[in-house]
């Protein structure tokens, strides 16, 4: 079948799509799932003694979040090649904000658990779409270093998070956690629509086709690049993870930190991703994209193993755990923007199913990872330390082993003239 060829975006509708308060929204929604689950963090001790369940159960509200999360990207994507990034991301939007409402008024911790299923399977549609309108509107050229921008501003969502969701939980209760999520997704909803068009000009009428797809995800799978970006992504994120729902654990009842100030701690560590994403925005360009990726994961892995080091060696402190990790997340922030490049770029056709699979893969991975670490061990922190670094070790190993080409390379560049 034929694309719906529609008339290329206007001057004044690219003007908009290309304007501050629509690339801050844009970063909004790629920041949906850290803001989702960060702020939440800070109330897991608490949620679990309320509802008189272990700690494992509280954690697979963060676990089974980012599966639905995840997975729901798998249709957005794909459905907004077929139907446009609106309406697609508008009932994305709205899935979230129920969600949230579900999880607010929850009397047990199996109705919480529902409610942030449904919260994650409408956050997905912040970041597989939000991904695909900067390919739509920037294009080849510029998209590469719009994502390390976005890279670069979007760990702001779990610097404050967390800071935020400790001083609700301290002057309110966890509930205004969800107070807090349900009117995000009521601004975001309404922001998107007052500021960015539709910007899919090019609908596929069989992108949500058996048989298209099928073809759509052989073309991605056939892409070393693709592949290698993806398992690299998912393998750091996999570490992150271990962090995410383990520190408050860790730092809160093993170590002793408040609320308040584990929420500093853990924003301590989302500057660290920062000013990693600040330096890989400064070497793209400079540096071919897998050499930046290599340097992010040389430097994830050295971080992880301090860590492991120093929790094995029984230096049982906050520190022991904070600066390694700080390091360890400047190396994911080096090498997310410059993975993301190369996996997307040489896709614009199927730009929307593309990033869905490369979000998917990286949450499904991560997941998987962290649903078996936490069903291995009991967390404290040299459990927390030694899956961090495991993750970020088999990251490394795996970039050098499958050594995918540059986004500027052979590669790429056929794949893209040939379309």
């Amino acid at each position: 079948m034929t694309r719906l060829r529609e008339p290329d975006l206007t001057a004044a509708e690219q003007r908009r799509a290309e304007s501050i308060p629509a690339a801050v929204l844009l970063i909004a929604l790629t920041a949906v799932a850290p803001l989702a689950v960060d702020m939440f963090l800070p109330s897991m001790p608490t949620m679990a003694e309320e509802f008189d369940v272990p700690s494992s159960t509280i954690q697979l509200a963060v676990t089974l979040f980012l599966l639905s999360f995840a997975a729901s990207q798998l249709v957005y994507g794909p459905a907004s090649d077929r139907f446009g990034r609106r309406p697609v991301l508008m009932v994305g939007l709205a899935l979230f904000t129920a969600g949230g409402l579900i999880a607010l008024v929850a009397p047990s911790a199996e109705v919480l658990i529902v409610g942030r299923v449904v919260q994650g399977y409408g956050g997905g549609a912040g970041p597989a779409i939000g991904r695909a309108i900067v390919l739509d509107v920037f294009g080849r050229e510029r998209a590469g270093r719009v994502l390390a921008y976005m890279t670069i501003a979007t760990p702001l969502a779990p610097a404050i998070a967390p800071i935020i969701g400790g001083v609700l939980e301290e002057l309110f209760d966890w509930r205004a956690v969800f107070v807090t999520l349900v009117g995000l997704g009521v601004f975001l909803l309404v922001a998107y629509r007052a500021l960015i068009p539709e910007t899919n000009r090019q609908r596929d009428p069989a992108a949500t086709a058996m048989g298209k797809m099928s073809r759509n995800y052989g073309e991605l799978f056939r892409s070393r690049a693709f592949v290698a970006y993806s398992l690299v992504t998912g393998l750091m994120f996999s570490g992150q993870l271990v962090f995410i729902s383990g520190s408050s654990f860790v730092l809160i009842d093993e170590l002793g930190l408040s609320a308040a100030f584990f929420g500093l701690g853990f924003g301590f560590v989302a500057v660290g991703i920062m000013l990693g994403a600040g330096l890989s925005s400064r070497l793209i360009g400079r540096w071919r994209d897998t050499n930046v990726v290599l340097l992010g994961a040389v430097v994830a892995a050295s971080g992880g193993g301090v860590m492991a080091a120093l929790a094995w060696a029984g230096v049982a402190n906050e520190w022991a755990v904070l600066l390694p990790m700080f390091v360890a997340a400047g190396g994911f922030g080096i090498a997310r923007p410059p993975a993301m490049a190369g996996a997307l770029i040489p896709f614009p056709q199927m730009a929307g199913l593309a990033s869905a699979v490369l979000g998917f893969a990286q949450m499904i991975f991560a997941t998987v990872y962290n649903i078996g670490f936490s069903a291995l061990v009991e967390v404290d922190q040299v459990a927390m330390s030694s899956g961090i670094a495991a993750a970020a070790s088999v990251a490394l190993v795996t970039l050098l082993v499958v050594r995918p080409p540059s986004a500027t390379g052979q590669e790429s560049t056929s794949a893209v003239a040939g379309r």
